[in-house]
């Protein structure tokens, strides 16, 4: 395997020199910046210090170095036969603050995870990894990072979680946010302004992100917030990260049970999220709490968006997304329906317990249609509000407006309460190869819209989704 090196040296100190030398030369090749480099090799030298000196003490025998190279990082284990150690020592670190610059506690510090294996009859192995926020050019293709926190047992979970806190935000809490957003995304979260401490508090200020928080032992190990939507009474389910070394504990479960009663609590009508589809787990996160899909967007995923620790199953290919809502306060509808898509869209609104009727409204004076960039996704919505007599020629610049933008995807929004002609709109749309993609819920002013989708790239990823 290409990316992967092994050193085995006799327990001595003095080869902790040639070992250094390795690991530089190691770095050098794939242009590992400086300052994780150098937190690298001193946790690296603790291990090994740790494995001389305590593991075999006046005993002679191996230990074997081994190094792998991912896309986001590097991975270190250093592997020994000696004394037995008990692995509680390991999963109730950092706690002796006395000693924080010393052992285990200035590895802790010193790298994003650490792992503890013990191997039975062939010893022990403790493991160190380091992420960096470009790709590394030896092994361009290989997959994400995704077993940190994995062999954590049983007991060690339990205890992890007695000592687990969960609650809102508090100011202080945004300097460690763009760290999670980072061990989950490196620098390829959408979201940009979540890597700035200062930006988050003031969202956090202004109402527009409500955060809550997830603690253990004082550090914060996992985030979820509430995104308020403009024009609405709803917020989007988001930046949901968990530390990768706290991961399979069930923080992201309790920070939901919280993140529900404050939507609660300030009344929002609806809540929905936007959960990927090259893996079925978000989606099923959702469900557990009564989140129901509505849509089916394709290529809402930038390219660029990577999980740090999932394989992806395609490359270069925008990715989709399903549309999941709960309704919080349930309001009869008035709603008027094109043929073709009717039966998907009371089934829909079944499907959410809203109780609805039919609708015909009258054409408006003039078209109300206009275009929503968003060039961070590189997306265009042409969101259509009323339409008049001038529907062809407004639906027709509008769509010549948003193509200029050079989208990948472009969406079309369908008022269902005020849009005329509703059957005239949804075939001119079709003319322009746009298809349905599902219903949106009070996106607007506390309206409901039909969404269609227009692929504006070949780079949309249509094969590798999993409902």
């Amino acid at each position: 395997m290409k990316n992967r090196s092994t050193i085995t040296l006799v327990n001595d100190l003095a080869y902790w020199k040639p070992l250094r030398s390795f690991y530089d030369e190691l770095c050098a090749l794939i242009d590992f910046p400086a300052k994780p480099k150098e937190e690298l090799a001193l946790a690296l030298y603790e291990l090994f210090e740790n494995a001389v000196v305590h593991a075999y003490a006046d005993e002679e025998g191996p230990i074997t170095i081994d190094f792998t190279i991912f896309e986001n990082g590097i991975e270190i284990g250093v592997h020994d036969r000696g004394i037995p150690i008990d692995p509680r020592a390991v999963t109730s670190v950092p706690i002796d603050l006395a000693h924080k610059n010393r052992g285990l506690n200035r590895v802790y510090r010193l790298v994003d995870a650490l792992k503890f294996q013990n191997l039975g009859l062939k010893g022990k192995r403790f493991t160190i990894f380091k992420f960096v926020p470009l790709e590394l050019r030896l092994k361009k293709e290989s997959g994400f990072y995704s077993d940190i926190g994995e062999d954590l047992d049983r007991e060690a979970r339990e205890i992890l979680r007695e000592r687990l806190v969960v609650r809102g935000f508090r100011e202080g809490d945004e300097a460690a946010i763009p760290r999670l957003i980072y061990k989950n995304y490196g620098y390829t979260y959408f979201k940009d302004s979540f890597y700035y401490p200062e930006k988050i508090l003031q969202k956090e200020k202004s109402g527009e992100i409500r955060s809550v928080v997830a603690e253990v032992d004082g550090r914060i190990v996992g985030h979820f917030a509430l995104v308020r939507l403009p024009r609405s009474n709803i917020a989007e389910i988001g930046i949901a990260v968990v530390d990768p070394a706290f991961k399979g504990m069930g923080i992201m479960k309790e920070m939901f049970k919280l993140l529900l009663q404050e939507a609660r609590r300030i009344g929002l009508d609806a809540l929905f999220g936007e959960a990927i589809t090259f893996h079925p787990y978000s989606q099923r996160a959702n469900a557990r709490f009564g989140f129901k899909t509505t849509a089916l967007l394709l290529g809402e995923v930038h390219q660029m968006v990577r999980l740090k620790d999932h394989k992806y199953p395609f490359s270069q290919r925008r990715g989709a997304v399903a549309v999941e809502y709960k309704i919080l306060n349930i309001r009869p509808a008035s709603i008027t329906l094109p043929a073709i898509y009717a039966p998907m869209i009371e089934t829909t609104y079944r499907m959410l317990a809203i109780p609805y009727t039919i609708t015909y409204p009258h054409k408006s004076t003039r078209s109300e249609i206009f275009v929503e960039p968003n060039p961070t996704l590189q997306i265009a919505t042409i969101v259509i509000e009323r339409v008049g007599e001038d529907l062809g020629a407004a639906l027709k610049h509008a769509f010549e407006e948003a193509i200029a933008l050079h989208p990948d995807m472009i969406y079309a929004d369908i008022n269902l309460h005020r849009c005329a002609a509703v059957d005239e709109v949804v075939d001119e749309l079709r003319s322009f190869d746009f298809f349905y993609a599902g219903v949106l819920f009070m996106r607007r002013e506390g309206e409901d819209y039909l969404r269609m989708q227009f692929e504006a790239s070949k780079q949309i990823e249509e094969r590798n989704i999993v409902c």
